[in-house]
């Protein structure tokens, strides 16, 4: 447990050092800081409605805590931990609860809060796990509009705090539509090292060929959806004591225990949430070193190139200015002519028509440069904070890697600061972003803890043999405890 902590510092050491500062100055929403490191094992399920992540987590601590059932039953979040007796928070009480580290779940809003579950239940089985339980996404592109709150932002935060996140599949459902393409390709980007997928309640399949064109259906719809190379082992699972699908004519079930091999392996990997702990440690800190190495980049690339263009700008009115005055000066004989000194003495303004209207006309012509010259740096502050327009700094900032391919994740991340970055230009502005020297020399401390610092706290990882994960206490099929679900619910 020494080495574990050992390690926390250290990483509290690279957060408040390094990633802290220049997540300040460029305005980087950095959802971990040194002062954040970490709370409980938390594991997250997530998962269309129906696809049994509720009953899932009733299964795992042996009790009917989550209701379940096909329709959608909630649509907020529900933290479920271990407590000496039941107990039951809002999420208004809990973020406001003394003795529970909840606090930072205020800023997601009120209209998330009043959507937040805390829970407690006295099994041993959550006695070191904070389970997550999600409401089921909704299969339409227009889903933000139907929830009261952002709910892809809470998973996110959700998504990068945990240890385990559990992505639910059912045989009615195998696609990824809707709300699971946005989380796959945006949300979760960046932390598949701790992400499981799971297709559940494989019990309600007729035939071995069903369950085969739905795991391929899934499998393919995977490829297309998450960004990385491998697709990721799909877990086949299924709770034992469940009402199944009942068969038709003279079809047979397909064997269960493979699937009873899966399921175990699945319990086994949430059981192990605390030994993960260290290494998630690790991983979240690259993670965000890596989308705020991004962000950093791209935003001096931006502002240089901003500066750069106002500096030509103004040398070139400076230019201007400089000749006029020259102009001036080598026709001084002309405007210092003795009659035109004497007329504005005696403040003969009749006389003075000739060089009013030349004053007038380099006022206008001095005024009208001015406001073409206003009107192009609005201009250019617009084009650069389009989407297009930032595309274009991240190309010019990673031009190496990107021809010789060396960086595969660099659009993936790209993806993920792209919507941060222009919200800041929008909102602040590009004047407001720093491009010193000091900022330059924090990015190659950034860049130096990417490449040596976060990969040596890597190789100090050995799972850490202290921490052991207790071995789960499942309820089997006749535990009178174990709660059972009609054909209707599932």
């Amino acid at each position: 447990m020494d080495d574990l902590l050992k390690l926390e510092r250290n990483v509290r050491s690279i957060y408040a050092k390094t990633l802290s500062l220049l997540a300040s100055r460029y305005r980087f929403n950095l959802p971990i800081s040194d002062k954040d490191v970490p709370g409980s094992p938390r594991v997250l399920f997530l998962g269309n409605h129906s696809s049994g992540k509720s009953s899932f987590i009733n299964y795992i601590a042996g009790a009917d805590i989550q209701e379940s059932g096909m329709a959608p039953t909630d649509d907020g979040f529900t933290l479920i931990t271990y407590g000496e007796e039941e107990e039951t928070l809002d999420g208004q009480t809990l973020v406001s609860h003394p003795e529970l580290d909840y606090q930072d779940l205020a800023n997601l809003g009120p209209e998330f809060l009043a959507k937040l579950q805390f829970k407690a239940y006295p099994s041993e089985n959550l006695r070191q796990l904070t389970l997550i339980d999600s409401p089921g996404m909704i299969d339409s592109a227009s889903s933000h509009q139907l929830r009261s709150y952002d709910f892809r932002e809470c998973v996110r935060r959700f998504a990068e705090s945990a240890d385990l996140v559990l992505f639910f599949f059912d045989p009615d459902k195998p696609g990824t539509t809707g709300e699971a393409v946005s989380i796959f390709t945006r949300q979760l980007v960046g932390i598949d090292h701790k992400l499981l997928i799971v297709l559940n309640k494989v019990d309600l399949f007729d035939n071995i060929r069903d369950f085969a064109r739905t795991y391929g259906t899934l499998c393919w719809n995977l490829s297309k959806t998450i960004p990385t190379k491998d697709t990721p082992r799909i877990y086949t699972t299924y709770l034992p004591g469940f009402a199944t699908r009942p068969l038709e004519g003279n079809a047979k079930p397909i064997p269960l225990e493979d699937f009873d091999i899966s399921r175990d392996e699945v319990v086994a990997e949430i059981m192990r949430a605390p030994a993960r702990r260290a290494d998630n440690l690790v991983s979240g800190l690259l993670s965000q070193a890596r989308r705020l190495s991004v962000h950093v980049k791209v935003c001096l690339e931006a502002v240089t190139a901003y500066r750069r263009l106002v500096s030509r700008l103004w040398l070139a009115f400076s230019g201007l200015v400089m000749l006029s005055a020259g102009a001036a000066w080598l026709t001084r004989d002309w405007w210092l002519q003795p009659e035109w000194s004497d007329a504005f003495n005696e403040k003969n303004w009749e006389a003075l028509t000739v060089p009013g209207i030349v004053l007038g006309s380099a006022f206008v012509w001095a005024s009208l440069f001015w406001w073409f010259l206003s009107l192009g740096l609005r201009k250019l502050r617009r084009s650069i904070g389009t989407e297009e327009g930032v595309d274009v700094f991240f190309k010019r900032a990673y031009r190496d890697e990107l021809s010789l391919q060396k960086r595969a994740d660099l659009y993936a991340l790209w993806e993920t600061t792209k919507a941060g970055i222009l919200d800041i230009m929008r909102v602040h502005g590009l004047r407001s972003l720093s491009a010193s020297i000091s900022s330059k020399t924090l990015l190659h401390k950034l860049e130096a803890a990417i490449e040596k610092d976060i990969p040596a706290l890597r190789r100090k990882i050995d799972l850490h043999p202290e921490i052991k994960a207790e071995e789960p206490e499942i309820p089997d099929e006749e535990t009178p405890d174990q709660p059972e679900l009609s054909t209707e619910e599932m």
